[in-house]
C-alpha cells in the first residue's frame, strides 16, 4: 500500500521561523539527536553518507525492508540548529521514497525512522541548497582560491614566461596593489556632497584590502598584510556601513572585509578577526535581516540586486562557522532573490537593461558571487544557468565599436579605443571564458591588455585579483575574432549591434541601435537612438550620464530617480530625447512607458541592421513611427523613418544627430569634419516633403550641468501633415 504521510509540526522554533527556514514539520527538542535504544530495525539499508542538493534531488530513496504503516521519517539537524524535520514519503515495494522540501536548511542530518516512542538511525547525510561542510575555521582561505590553489598559482608564476597571459595579469594585480592598494590616505566615514553615500570610501577600502591580500598571499611580504589588516580594522571601526542611506556601500565593504578576512585569516590577529566578524554581522547582516535600507535590493531589478547579494554571500561565506544558521539563511535568501532577478536582467538573449557601465558593475559582482559559491560549496545553485546569462558575454563583446562602446542611457561618456587614453576591459569576460570554455570571448580583452594595461583602465580594478583563478585555468593561445557581424537582443532594453569587421582599422564600421523605454532603471529618453563609427571616427555619439551627486544636490534626490512622465529628471539636458540621435515630434518628450521593440533584424551580404517600432514612444503625437538603421554595402549608414501623423494633428519632426565632429550646415546637406581630416555628409530624402537643415542648442542651460565644448547637435526639421505618411531616408556617407 502506498501511503502519503501527513505533515505535522512538533515544536516550532522562533529563530528558525524568523530566518524563513521552515519546512514540512520542525521541532527543536534538546535531546532529539539522542536516539533511544533501538527496539526495531530496518534491513537492507543503503549508504547515505553524501551531499544531496535539495533542489536537484527532489526525492531520495531509503531502501530497506521492515517498514510498517505509520512509520515517521525524521531528519534531525546535527550541524547547526538540532531542529527536527518530519518528512513526506511514499512507501514502495523497495522501501521509502522521501520528498525533500525546497526550503530544507543546508546542514548535516541524522535520518531516523520513528515508530511509536522508538527511533531507528537509518544513517547520516548532508542535505540542502549547498554543502557547507568545508566552511570551517581550519579551512581558510576558501573564497575563490584555497591554500592549494594559491600554492599552484605561485608554482605556475615561478616558471611562467613573462609574456604569458598569467604573468601579465599577475603583474597588473601587483601594480594595482602597489600603486593603489598601499595608499596611506585615511579611510574615513565621510558622506559625499549629497549627504547620501560613502561609496567612494567603500570602493577604496575594497581596492586596498583585496589587492594587498592578493599581494601578500603570492609574495609573503608582510607589508601587504599589515596594510590590509590596518584597513580592515579601520572600516570595521566605522560608526556603520551606511545601510540606511545607501546599501551599495554596505555591499562593497562586506566584500572587502569578507575577502580580506578569509585570505588573511591565519595571519590576522585574533582581535582583528573578531572585529571583522562583529562588523559583518552588525553592519551588514543585521540591516539586511531587519530591512534597514534605502532600497529593497532583494526585489530590485537592477545592479543593486547583484552587488548587494554578492556582499551578503561573500560576508556569510567568509565567517560561516561563527554564525552558521544566520549565514546559511542569508546565503539562501540571496540565491533566491538573485534567481528571480536574473531573468529580468539577462533573459532571453543576454543584453543588459541598464547598459554597458552597469553591465560591468552588476555582472562583475554577479560573476564574483557565482565564483564564491562554486569555490566554497561546489555549486552556484543554478544561478549561472539562468536563461540569457551564458550569452551576456557576447552582448558585451558586440557592444564595442572601433571607436568605443555603445554608451546608451545612464552610462559613462564614450570610451576611446587604442587612439585614446581609456582603453577598457571587463572582468566578467574572464569568468565567462573559463566557465564556458570559450576563449573567443577574450578577443577584445587581450587587445586592450596590449593597448592599455588593466591597472589604469579597468573600472572595477579594485576586484582585479578575482580573475586570477580563471586565468590560471586558461591557455588561450591565439584568440580568433568573432565571426558574427550582427548581434541582436530582446528583453527590457532591446539592442541591435553591427560590426562589419574585426580588423580594428578604418575598414571597420559599427552601428548600435537601441529600443526599450525611458522608465527602465537608469534610462534616458533615447529609444531609437544610435551610435555610428566609420573611418576611425565616431560620427554619431551619445552624451552619456550626468553626475548623480550634482543632480541630487540641485534638483533633489527624489526627482533624480523619479522615472515618471513629469519628473524633473527629464529636464536634464543629457537625459531627454532632444539631445539624442533620435526623433522628437511636436517638441514633446518621449512617453516614458512607451516601449520600442525590435521588429526585425537585417543580416544579409549587403545590409546589416534592424528595425524598431517607436510608435508606443510617440503615441500622443503620431499614429505610427518605425525606424530602421542599417549599414549598406559596408560603406554608409542609412536611417529610414516611416512616420504617419495622427488624423487630428500634424507631426512636426526634429531629426537629431549628436556629434563630436565639426559640422557645417548647408542648404541641402550637413558636412561633418573629424579631427583626423575625414569627412562625412548627411542628407535626407523625404519625397515632396521639404526638410530644413539646422543646428540645435548644444549646451545645457543650467550652470550645474556638465559643459559640452566638443559637442555639436545638428539635424533637420520637417512636418508630416495630419493623417498623412512620410518616409525619411537619411544617409550618412563619404559621398552623396
Amino acid at each position: 500500500m502506498n501511503a502519503i504521510k501527513s505533515i505535522f509540526p512538533q515544536r516550532l522554533v522562533k529563530s528558525l521561523l524568523t530566518a524563513g527556514m521552515f519546512c514540512m514539520g520542525i521541532s527543536a527538542c534538546a535531546d532529539d539527536t539522542a536516539a533511544p535504544e533501538k527496539s526495531f530495525s530496518i534491513a537492507d539499508i543503503a549508504e547515505l553518507e553524501r551531499f544531496y542538493d535539495s533542489y536537484a534531488n527532489k526525492r531520495i530513496e531509503l531502501p530497506g525492508s521492515g517498514y510498517e504503516s505509520g512509520d515517521i521519517v525524521q531528519f534531525i539537524d546535527t550541524g547547526i540548529s538540532h531542529n527536527t524535520y518530519t518528512m513526506q514519503y511514499e512507501q514502495t515495494g523497495d522501501g521509502l521514497l522521501v520528498t525533500l522540501p525546497d526550503n530544507l536548511a543546508s546542514s548535516e542530518y541524522g535520518i531516523y525512522i520513528v515508530r511509536g516512542g522508538m527511533k531507528f538511525l537509518y544513517g547520516k547525510s548532508y542535505f540542502g541548497r549547498f554543502d557547507s561542510r568545508r566552511l570551517t575555521a581550519g579551512n581558510h582561505p576558501r573564497l575563490l582560491m584555497d591554500s592549494s590553489d594559491f600554492e599552484t598559482l605561485k608554482a605556475q608564476l615561478a616558471v611562467a614566461d613573462p609574456t604569458s597571459l598569467l604573468a601579465r595579469m599577475h603583474t597588473e594585480c601587483m601594480v594595482v596593489a602597489d600603486a593603489w592598494g598601499m595608499s596611506d590616505s585615511e579611510l574615513a566615514f565621510e558622506l559625499d556632497a549629497s549627504g547620501k553615500r560613502i561609496l567612494t570610501v567603500a570602493r577604496e577600502a575594497l581596492q586596498r584590502i583585496f589587492t594587498c591580500a592578493y599581494a601578500y598571499r603570492i609574495t609573503g611580504d608582510t607589508k601587504y598584510l599589515e596594510h590590509a589588516e590596518r584597513d580592515i580594522n579601520t572600516v570595521c571601526d566605522f560608526e556603520s556601513w551606511n545601510a540606511k542611506r545607501h546599501f551599495l556601500d554596505v555591499a562593497e565593504l562586506s566584500v572587502a572585509v569578507g575577502l580580506g578576512y578569509d585570505w588573511l585569516y591565519h595571519e590576522l590577529k585574533p582581535e582583528t578577526r573578531a572585529n571583522a566578524e562583529r562588523a559583518l554581522q552588525e553592519y551588514a547582516f543585521q540591516p539586511a535581516e531587519d530591512k534597514v535600507w534605502n532600497l529593497n535590493f532583494y526585489e530590485s531589478g537592477s545592479n543593486w540586486n547583484q552587488v548587494c547579494n554578492c556582499g551578503m554571500v561573500c560576508g556569510a561565506l567568509a565567517i560561516y562557522e561563527t554564525c552558521p544558521a544566520r549565514a546559511a539563511a542569508l546565503i539562501e535568501k540571496s540565491i533566491d532573490s538573485n534567481l528571480n532577478i536574473l531573468l529580468e536582467m539577462y533573459a532571453p538573449d543576454g543584453n543588459y537593461p541598464e547598459g554597458y557601465s552597469y553591465w560591468g558593475y552588476g555582472t562583475t559582482f554577479e560573476c564574483l558571487m557565482m565564483a564564491l559559491l562554486d569555490s566554497t560549496v561546489g555549486t552556484d545553485n543554478g544561478l549561472s544557468a539562468s536563461p540569457g546569462f551564458s550569452r551576456t558575454g557576447n552582448y558585451m563583446l558586440h557592444m564595442i565599436g572601433r571607436n568605443g562602446r555603445f554608451h546608451y542611457s545612464d552610462n559613462a561618456a564614450r570610451i576611446a579605443s587604442d587612439h585614446g587614453s581609456a582603453a577598457y576591459t571587463e572582468l566578467p569576460m574572464w569568468y565567462f571564458a573559463d566557465k564556458l570554455g570559450d576563449v573567443s570571448l577574450l578577443h577584445y580583452e587581450l587587445r586592450m591588455l596590449d593597448i592599455q594595461p588593466h591597472r589604469s583602465s579597468c573600472a572595477e580594478k579594485r576586484l582585479l585579483p578575482m580573475v586570477m583563478p580563471f586565468v590560471s585555468r586558461l591557455n588561450p593561445g591565439t584568440v580568433p575574432p568573432p565571426s558574427d557581424k550582427v548581434w541582436a537582443g530582446n528583453g527590457k532594453t532591446p539592442v541591435v549591434l553591427v560590426r562589419t569587421g574585426w580588423a580594428w582599422d578604418e575598414t571597420d564600421r559599427f552601428l548600435g541601435l537601441k529600443g526599450g523605454k525611458a522608465s527602465t532603471s537608469h534610462g534616458h529618453m533615447d529609444a531609437g537612438s544610435f551610435v555610428y563609427d566609420a573611418e576611425n571616427v565616431r560620427w554619431a555619439t551619445d552624451l552619456g550620464s550626468e553626475n548623480y551627486t550634482t543632480l541630487e544636490v540641485n534638483i533633489g534626490n527624489g526627482p533624480t530617480w523619479d522615472m515618471t512622465q513629469n519628473s524633473l529628471r527629464w529636464d536634464v539636458f543629457k537625459l531627454n530625447n532632444r539631445q539624442h540621435n533620435t526623433l522628437t515630434i511636436n517638441d514633446s518628450k518621449h512617453l516614458v512607458d512607451g516601449f520600442a521593440p525590435i521588429v526585425s533584424v537585417i543580416d544579409t551580404e549587403t545590409e546589416q541592421g534592424g528595425t524598431l517600432d517607436l510608435s508606443p514612444v510617440f503615441a500622443d503625437e503620431a499614429a505610427s513611427v518605425v525606424r530602421t538603421g542599417k549599414i549598406v554595402n559596408n560603406d554608409y549608414l542609412l536611417i529610414i523613418d516611416e512616420v504617419t501623423a495622427r488624423a487630428d494633428k500634424e507631426a512636426r519632426i526634429r531629426w537629431t544627430l549628436v556629434t563630436e565632429t565639426a559640422p557645417t550646415v548647408e542648404e541641402t546637406r550637413i558636412v561633418l569634419t573629424a579631427t583626423n581630416g575625414k569627412t562625412m555628409f548627411l542628407a535626407a530624402e523625404a519625397g515632396e516633403t521639404p526638410v530644413t537643415y539646422r543646428s540645435f542648442p548644444d549646451e545645457p542651460s543650467t550652470d550645474y550641468e556638465t559643459p559640452l565644448p566638443t559637442v555639436s547637435i545638428v539635424g533637420y526639421e520637417a512636418t508630416v501633415p495630419a493623417g498623412q505618411s512620410v518616409t525619411f531616408r537619411t544617409k550618412l556617407a563619404r559621398e552623396l
